[in-house]
């Protein structure tokens, strides 16, 4: 079974910024998949990852509204 990680993204990403986060997240060790739900605010991520490395990745992509 793999593991599924959610963390808070601000609501309402523009399409460059769900790139830029993706870009950002996929880089990680062990991310097997990765979506975002602008609309809902949330970022969940399939596979092992550190939590603390996907918030600091997620803070790096500097989405903010």
């Amino acid at each position: 079974m793999r593991e599924q990680t959610s963390v808070p993204v601000p609501m309402g990403l523009c399409r460059r910024c769900v790139r830029r986060l993706s870009h950002y997240v996929s880089d990680l060790p062990g991310v097997v998949s990765l979506e975002v739900e602008a609309a809902r605010g949330r970022l969940s991520v399939t596979g092992k990852v550190d939590r603390a490395a996907l918030l600091s990745a997620r803070d790096r992509a500097s989405c903010r509204l």
